[in-house]
């Protein structure tokens, strides 16, 4: 689970279960990165497959298929979503206008754990988000019987909104900030602190558009911990189709433990292709310390990473041909 899973999973509670915490969490300092990776022949790969996992990581989130994943959740996500609504229109003397608190509420979660919330909405009667609506969560060990249990302190706040939230015909601007936040995953692991603010066009579904932006989040697995900085992912996913074709575009700084150093990265052609299969098109440039290459699709079977020893934007190394399945493995 990268950002992708992650923010599938916290869109999913606090969209289609809202029933969580007080507590939300500044985003971390930033703090000078360590040196910039040198990229050679013998570690262009390892570069490539890291940099595009980081670009590609929002790509669940565009996969909106016939209807959005994060909101798919049935009759018993909706009433839990009236149920917070209900809660902020019980101390409000109607539709003002102005912001209405949601009475902090601790409930115990499906398959064990507590998750408190708070917040406020300035409608609850409609109900509708509106801009500057907030919900703080406090996660404690937090089972919902769908194998992944939340701890930690979470807080969304609502940039913009439009449409029918209820009927899954909207769009979203909501930024997430995570403080001591672990999804745990069977016998993974995952903490999470920072910000990622995510912009979800889905008005004309079965077409999604997905943004995901922030200025600092790290991941921490059970093996590896990454930091995206300065990054930016755009998706997006049409079903009308069948397959469903798909597109992406992404800029970031990576920080990795898996290259023990940082790259910056930015898809030079947007990358494009079909549901269930690799990209067809696109290139990925990675920059790293005097030193780059060029993740190249050839088609969505194989691609070609070019290498640039020295940094001056020519690739003179010898290209590496291999396939998506590999390069990904």
């Amino acid at each position: 689970m990268k950002l992708n899973r992650l923010l599938v999973t916290v869109m999913g509670l606090v969209l289609a279960a809202c029933g969580s915490s007080g507590g939300g969490g500044d985003t971390p300092p930033v703090v000078s990165p360590p040196a910039s990776v040198t990229i050679d022949a013998n570690n262009a790969a390892l570069v490539a497959k890291v940099s595009y996992g980081a670009a590609q990581d929002s790509g669940e989130f565009g996969d909106a298929g016939g209807g959005i994943p994060l909101l798919a959740s049935g009759p018993a996500g909706v009433s839990k979503l009236d149920r917070a609504f209900a809660a902020a229109a019980k101390v409000s003397p109607g539709n003002s206008g102005s912001s209405v608190p949601i009475p902090e509420e601790r409930v115990m979660c499906a398959a064990g754990g507590w998750v408190t919330l708070s917040g406020a909405i300035a409608d609850p009667v409609t109900p509708k988000l509106s801009k500057d609506d907030f919900f703080e969560f406090f996660f404690e060990m937090c089972d919902e019987g769908t194998g992944e249990v939340t701890d930690g302190r979470l807080r969304a706040d609502v940039m913009s909104f439009s449409g029918d939230l209820l009927n899954e015909s909207f769009a979203l601007t909501m930024k997430f900030t995570f403080t001591m936040f672990q999804v745990m995953e069977g016998a993974e692991t995952y903490m999470t602190g920072g910000d990622a603010t995510v912009a979800l066009d889905a008005l004309n579904l079965p077409f999604a558009a997905t943004t995901i932006s922030g200025i600092e989040i790290t991941i921490d697995g059970n093996t590896n911990s990454e930091t995206l900085t300065n990054y930016s992912h755009d998706v997006t996913f049409d079903g009308n189709f069948i397959p469903a074709p798909f597109t992406m575009l992404a800029v970031g700084t990576l920080e990795s433990t898996e290259l023990s150093g940082v790259v910056e990265y930015s898809t030079r052609m947007m990358f494009a292709g079909f549901e269930g299969e690799y990209p067809s098109t696109g290139e990925l440039l990675v920059d790293g310390m005097s030193s780059g290459l060029l993740l190249e699709a050839v088609d969505n079977v194989n691609v070609i990473i070019h290498i640039d020893t020295n940094g001056d934007g020519t690739f003179d190394g010898t290209p590496i041909v291999t396939t998506w399945a590999a390069l990904t493995q």
